[in-house]
């Protein structure tokens, strides 16, 4: 089969929706022709046959409802189904009482929309095949000569009513829809129109007859002789003496089949409405699973971007991207980096007289400082052991510049000792007296083992700079030779001489005692000016 489908909507996509469902069905043909507004459809029924009209409506604009009266009003076998997103009782019964056979709710569901629009063609086509019946009945009983020849030929009944409404011949026809011949039913029941009828309103159809002088048409639920029910179409049609009426001809149709389609594509749209509501009320489960899931999604995620920051103050980002993506990630070497160690001198012995409370409130203050200061030199602070601070540059991110950022951080930290009893006198602070080593060599960094991962530093460089830190003195930054060789055209420094350390032969030693005039900032020689960080970034 092929259809002819017009669809008037001005919601572009749902158009484009609709045609792709309906081109989709390769069961059926269908020629789809699309206006997305309302006022053309009248000029197109003008051009086209349509099989199936579908019109958009609302209770805010009126043009689809006065659309939908002038087209039923000429051509009503054409089925019309509504659109509407405004799904109230007051809009379809608008629609209905006005002549839609349907109505679709938008936004479009597939299941429902195939189900209305192949209802909707259904009645069409016996709307069709009831209209060719009527046609080729009336069109045969203009010749009252041949009347009796068509009655009975056609298993339509054919009442013949005088103009007062009096019942004077039935066909055979009659007969076999009734079960009972002309004779017996006016014996039985009288031979009035309103007796032949089951409707209770024929009266008021025979009052617009005789009115308009034009055919009516009512549909009726009798039972018949043998207690069958049925479904009766009647149409009344005036038969002219000139401007006088001189007969009224009933042909009635057994419709009890289209009604029964009708009443099976009623039951299919309910449980379709009620397969709908099931689907909507499982969406709505749905949703809510779904805003739950998303709720958990963004839990887990605020959480594990707090593991995220926690990981990473303790470790560099690649070791945290390596142990995620592999459960472990492998020490680096480095051929240059410059390693700085710190401790306090009498720190054991002034513990003595302080509380636990006491000692951890003070190293916090200080290693917090020290945190700060390293920071702004892009250097890894490495870990605290008891009062003893370390920290590397070069690690994890190599650089040539980290012998300069180490001694720079050096001397910060040494001004920050140097002057903290004036600027934190409320602090009450012990009297800790700090010693500074610096070396530059190569070195191994990493993390190692299966639990509890700590990022550390080994090798010969390690010591060396832990050996600085014990043989320097007290307010002093001291750096190895190795140091020395890089910084010294930039800093100030004076040589102590060779200085023997544990398990190493003597190693020449220098303390640094600020950057050149030409490169500070300052008066003091702690901060580096524009000319020195031009440098270093050149480096």
């Amino acid at each position: 089969m092929a259809y002819n489908i017009l669809i008037a909507d001005e919601d572009n996509a749902c158009c484009n929706e609709m045609s792709q469902i309906l081109c989709s069905d390769l069961s059926v043909v269908y020629s789809v022709y699309v206006t997305q507004s309302v006022e053309p459809v009248w000029k197109m029924l003008q051009i086209h046959q349509f099989d199936l009209i579908l019109l958009s409506v609302s209770i805010s604009d009126g043009r689809g409802i006065e659309q939908l009266k002038k087209i039923k009003s000429s051509y009503r076998i054409v089925p019309i189904v509504v659109l509407t997103e405004e799904f109230s009782s007051k809009i379809i019964n608008l629609a209905l009482d006005n002549g839609a056979s349907d109505y679709i709710r938008k936004p479009i569901e597939e299941i429902e929309f195939k189900a209305r629009v192949k209802s909707a063609l259904m009645l069409r086509e016996a709307m069709l095949e009831l209209q060719n019946k009527n046609r080729m009945i009336e069109s045969q009983i203009y010749d009252l000569n041949k009347l009796s020849l068509i009655v009975k030929q056609t298993d339509n009944s054919v009442i013949l009513f005088s103009p007062d409404g009096v019942a004077e011949w039935a066909n055979e026809g009659f007969h076999k829809m009734y079960g009972y011949t002309f004779e017996e039913f006016v014996r039985k029941y009288g031979d009035s129109i309103s007796d032949f009828s089951y409707n209770p309103d024929v009266l008021v159809y025979v009052e617009k007859l005789l009115e308009r002088k034009k055919s009516v048409n009512y549909t009726t639920k009798c039972r018949v002789k043998y207690g069958a029910v049925k479904w009766i179409q009647t149409t009344l049609t005036p038969i002219f003496d000139g401007e006088r009426i001189e007969k009224i001809i009933a042909i009635e149709t057994d419709v009890s089949a289209q009604k029964s389609v009708e009443f099976k594509l009623l039951k299919h749209s309910e449980e379709t409405q009620k397969l709908m509501q099931s689907l909507q009320e499982a969406n709505q489960q749905l949703e809510k699973q779904r805003s739950e899931i998303l709720e958990q999604n963004r839990t887990i995620e605020i959480e594990r971007n707090k593991a995220d920051d926690l990981l990473l103050n303790i470790l560099p980002t690649y070791v945290v991207s390596e142990l995620k993506s592999m459960g472990y990630a492998a020490p680096r070497s480095y051929k240059m980096a410059t390693v700085m160690f710190t401790d306090f001198k009498g720190f054991t012995k002034s513990c003595e007289n302080l509380k636990p409370e006491e000692i951890v409130d003070a190293l916090d203050f200080f290693f917090s400082k020290f945190d700060d200061i390293i920071s702004c030199h892009y250097i890894e602070k490495i870990k605290t052991i008891g009062d003893s601070y370390m920290c590397v540059g070069g690690i994890p991110l190599r650089n040539r510049s980290n012998p300069f950022d180490v001694v720079l951080a050096g001397l910060e930290i040494r001004n920050f000792m140097s002057t903290y009893r004036q600027r934190f006198a409320d602090k009450n602070l012990p009297d800790w007296q700090l010693r500074i080593g610096i070396h530059t060599g190569s070195l191994v960094a990493g993390v190692v083992g299966k639990i509890k991962f700590a990022y550390d530093t080994w090798g010969d460089s390690v010591n060396v700079a832990k050996r600085m830190e014990s043989a320097d003195e007290i307010g002093a930054v001291n750096i190895s030779a190795d140091t020395y060789q890089y910084i010294k055209d930039y800093f100030i420094c004076r040589h102590r001489g060779s200085v023997e350390i544990k398990n190493h032969k003597s190693v020449d030693m220098y303390f640094v005692d600020r950057l050149k005039p030409e490169y500070s900032l300052d008066d003091d020689g702690i901060y580096p000016n524009d000319k020195f960080i031009e440098l270093l970034n050149e480096i």
